[in-house]
């Protein structure tokens, strides 16, 4: 065979391989974008979640442990009652509120594998049993509809899209309101100064399952130190 036609067909190969490298490449670097675009869009959902579910947590404890009751429901002056009483209402209403979003926008969070994705969603549905469940005395029980309506009254649309109102928008949001899933709510927590126990072991299994959910979504422990994430 003639050199200049073995060239031409090393050429040739060359440029094919060239064409499809390209391809590929090109391919590649879309599947990435797709994938860090679907990234940032899950991490709107899964840092406010998580952070929701820690901060619930910490109050659980709190009431429970470091005598938040006693000390400033009990003992304390109008204003700190009423922020014992109306931020733990909020904070409920924040974890529903990211759990309700979760739903509706995505439906779940893909946490890179069908296995955690199956945990999370597991771990939600047992975090509203224990608060729909009837084996435990009555405040803080709300069924999944009522979970879901106090989450609903959360939500406001931001720039980046849905979003939970900031505790200041859901103090503005009692007055002259009436909504009679919140004002259970608060009403569960002032009934506590009366009688702590009625609610202790609806409290402690949150707690416990808000950990749970916690460590699947902060695994190494990134933004919430282990040390604060004790179980009851």
């Amino acid at each position: 065979m003639k050199t200049e036609i073995v060239v031409a067909m090393i050429a040739a190969a060359a440029s094919i391989g060239a064409v499809i490298f390209t391809a590929i490449t090109s391919n590649q670097v879309e599947e990435l974008k797709i994938e860090a675009l679907r990234e940032k869009e899950l991490s709107g959902y899964r840092e406010p979640l998580a952070r929701a579910a820690y901060d619930l947590h910490s109050r659980i404890h709190n009431i429970l442990k470091q005598n938040l009751i006693g000390a400033f429901l009990l003992r304390g002056d109008e204003r700190e009652r009423a922020y014992v009483i109306n931020n733990s209402a909020f904070l409920i209403g924040q974890y529903l509120c990211w759990t309700e979003l979760t739903r509706r926008e995505i439906q779940f969070i893909d946490l890179g594998s069908t296995e955690k994705t199956r945990r999370l969603t597991k771990l939600q549905d047992e975090i509203s049993s224990i608060f729909g469940t009837d084996r435990y005395q009555k405040p803080f029980r709300l069924f999944a509809g009522e979970q879901r309506a106090v989450g609903e009254a959360l939500i406001e649309h931001g720039a980046k899209g849905p979003q939970c109102i900031g505790y200041g928008a859901f103090l503005r949001s009692l007055d002259g309101v009436t909504n009679p899933f919140i004002d259970g709510l608060r009403k569960d927590v002032s009934s506590l100064e009366q009688n702590l126990e009625a609610g202790m072991a609806r409290l402690t299994h949150l707690s416990n399952a808000l950990i749970d959910l916690l460590d699947l979504l902060d695994p190494d422990y990134v933004r919430f130190d282990k040390d604060k994430r004790t179980k009851l």
